[in-house]
């Protein structure tokens, strides 16, 4: 917009500008508290604005365009996060009354295997998964088969979260931490447990966990310099161990931190 704006010839007759001089950028003729700066600042920022609104709006409408596409893996989902726990169904397969406090399904992922849909589901207790019962998975089962359609293969579960542990080597600052890694002005003692937590309680449902982002977000705190994990492991709801390389998908679709066979020794280099 500057350059336009020094191009015009009336505009650099208006400011005595020479037109034989060469034109070294806008910030060359007017400083930056000047009221001309100003306004193209208000104008491109209003803009910018702009633009991501209508970027926002864009991927909303989107999502939201696909979740209405019948028989798309969005559309499954859509489907089965409607449902109302003891609402009966009207003849169009919908709810006479739409009762959000009624949908226990918050959270709900679907995988294909083998040519059947898979679908991990879990409520909400304070942000956090939590597992719904036996008896609520069976009422969902039986609208799952009256909404999908005819001749749909699917497997709904809801499980406990994949437990987490962790052995790691922490190289610390002693100014702010202490050999356990408690705060040295006593405002926490738990740190470093704290941000391990606060990773898997903001961690995405049905995404996949990384060591590297899990060391990242450790690093994140205040006194530790360089996290190493020298072991990570996983335990699927039902299943045995397992050692986590790189990565890993949870089977419930959401994990937490099991803090007692942890182990995390803090070191100074």
């Amino acid at each position: 917009m500057t350059v336009e704006f020094l191009s015009e010839p009336s505009i650099r007759a208006i400011y005595k500008i020479d037109p034989s001089v060469p034109n070294d950028g806008f910030e060359s003729v007017f400083s930056k508290v000047s009221i001309e700066n100003i306004i193209f600042y208000i104008v491109a920022f209003g803009i910018h604005i702009l633009e991501r609104i209508f970027y926002t709006e864009k991927e909303k409408l989107t999502q939201y365009v696909e979740s209405l596409r019948p028989h798309t893996e969005a559309w499954y989902v859509n489907k089965l996060k409607s449902f109302q726990l003891g609402y009966a169904l009207n003849k169009e397969g919908g709810y006479d009354i739409i009762d959000v406090e009624a949908q226990i399904i918050k959270y709900c992922s679907l995988r294909r295997a083998n040519g059947i849909l898979e679908f991990r589901i879990a409520n909400d207790a304070g942000g956090v998964p939590q597992i719904i019962n036996e008896n609520d998975i069976s009422s969902i089962n039986n609208y799952a088969i009256r909404v999908f359609d005819a001749g749909t293969h699917f497997r709904i579960f809801s499980s406990n979260p994949d437990i987490y542990r962790c052995n790691l080597l922490i190289n610390y600052d002693p100014l702010v931490l202490d050999s356990k890694g408690k705060r040295i002005d006593g405002t926490n003692d738990t740190p470093v447990i704290d941000a391990i937590n606060s990773y898997f309680r903001s961690f995405p449902f049905d995404s996949e966990f990384s060591n590297m982002a899990l060391a990242h977000a450790i690093e994140k705190v205040e006194g530790v310099r360089i996290v190493q994990l020298t072991g990570s492991w996983a335990t699927p709801p039902s299943l045995g161990e397992q050692v986590v390389i790189s990565t890993y998908i949870s089977r419930s679709g959401y994990m937490a931190f099991n803090e007692v066979p942890s182990a995390i020794e803090y070191v100074i280099k």
